[in-house]
């Protein structure tokens, strides 16, 4: 019981002394505060990549049908759109794990309540892990919404979108183009697929994810290059971002 108290005492001392410490040594603890803020990429990447358990299975070349998910919290439509993707590949999400691996119930930032949900680096490293190309279109491109019909013929796309009801960052899948110049669109808070109009590419879409398995069933880049192809993603989703918010 002692030996308790005293363990107890010192780790409930142990802040004061660290506060302490860094006062006195302002210099050493601005090194201490930098080398723990570059070490959290590759602790994220690390973890991620060999310490969650998958079962490391091939998506077949082509997808088969779509399922449409149902959200139930505020912060996992990217595990949902996710696994629209990967059960028409033929891949179990559960047994994958994406939800661990995309890392959605971890805060971006640790101080703001409501940073958690999938963010590009996460989605491109899980991606690329599980054996998946990732390209991507620009939004703001002038044939941005032909070029994604054309994609669609083959394979999916997810899209993360500024949602038309709130303006709320939403990640959603794009499934097929029918002829009358829309797309079919799986959204995890409606019931039903939706169709959309090339509106939707000019005023709500982000980011446009083009998803479609290697052809050789290996890894198309390594979680660290998939990692930081994500961070160079999300650097694009925010310029398109303040993009969409500038009046016109």
């Amino acid at each position: 019981a002692k030996l308790i108290d005293v363990v107890y005492g010192r780790i409930k001392a142990a802040p004061k002394h660290v506060l302490r410490w860094a006062l006195r040594h302002k210099a050493w603890a601005a090194v201490v505060l930098i080398l723990g803020v570059l070490s959290i990429t590759p602790i994220i990447i690390i973890t991620r990549t060999w310490f969650i358990v998958h079962t490391d299975a091939r998506p077949t070349q082509t997808p088969g049908a779509y399922t449409l998910e149902e959200q139930a919290e505020g912060f996992t439509c990217g595990v949902h759109a996710l696994s629209t993707v990967y059960k028409a590949y033929g891949l179990d999400p559960a047994a994958e794990r994406i939800r661990w691996r995309l890392g959605v119930d971890t805060k971006a930032v640790a101080w703001v309540p409501d940073s958690t949900g999938a963010l590009h680096p996460d989605l491109w490293m899980v991606l690329a892990q599980d054996f998946f190309e990732i390209d991507t279109l620009d939004p703001g491109g002038l044939k941005a919404w032909s070029d994604l019909r054309d994609y669609l013929h083959d394979g999916p796309a997810i899209l993360l979108i500024k949602r038309r009801e709130n303006g709320n960052l939403h990640w959603v899948v794009a499934t097929r183009a029918f002829r009358d110049d829309t797309i079919e669109v799986y959204d995890s808070l409606f019931d039903e697929p939706y169709s959309e109009t090339p509106d939707f590419m000019e005023n709500h879409i982000v980011t446009v994810v083009l998803v479609k398995p290697t052809l050789d069933g290996g890894r198309a880049m390594s979680s660290i290059d998939a990692h930081l192809a994500g961070m160079d993603a999300l650097s694009l989703a925010r310029k398109r971002i303040k993009a969409l918010e500038q009046p016109d």
